[in-house]
């Protein structure tokens, strides 16, 4: 794990890039708030922060830049989008939430380009989750009616990782 997740001493450049990311961030939020700003403008600052913490990720190649800059961009180029397009109520949710699960993708997608030690697959669980009920909601129609058997989904997954996991206990004894 990297240093920033452990509590241990960070290594100060890692250190000054985080620094800089919250003093940006920071005067940036403070310009905002003392000047006329357009009214849908939250979404640009979530791009903003997703991609200043992104930056900060290819400079250190620490993972936890990684996480929050790719869940933030995602998720404000979803909303940018949901209110940049002209969508039913519905579809923007879906854009939005298809953003945000194509940002947690983006995690798992970066780790494999630029090998990070920290590569993982779990970003695939809520990456997935989202990405396919945007895309349901962006669908509309008989496709959102699908979403009523997602426990059923939830109890076949269970009962393969459980399958899987005992036929493993079985095969080490």
């Amino acid at each position: 794990m990297s240093d920033m997740t452990h509590g241990s001493k960070a290594n100060p450049s890692n250190l000054i890039v985080f620094a800089v990311v919250l003093i940006a961030v920071g005067i940036g939020g403070l310009v905002l708030q003392n000047t006329e700003a357009p009214p849908d403008i939250g979404g640009w600052i979530v791009l903003i922060i997703g991609l200043a913490f992104l930056g900060a990720f290819a400079y250190t190649r620490q993972y936890g830049f990684l996480v929050p800059g790719a869940i933030m961009t995602g998720l404000g180029a979803g909303i940018i989008a949901s209110q940049s397009l002209t969508l039913t109520d519905d579809e923007a949710g879906g854009v939005v939430l298809l953003g945000l699960g194509l940002g947690f993708l983006a995690i798992w997608v970066i780790g494999v380009i630029v090998h990070v030690d920290e590569h993982h697959w779990w970003p695939f669980i809520p990456g997935g989750i989202l990405a396919t009920i945007g895309a349901v909601l962006l669908i509309g129609g008989q496709a959102v009616d699908l979403l009523d058997y997602w426990w059923v989904v939830l109890i076949g997954l269970g009962v393969i990782v459980l399958g899987r996991a005992l036929l493993e206990s079985r095969a080490r004894e």
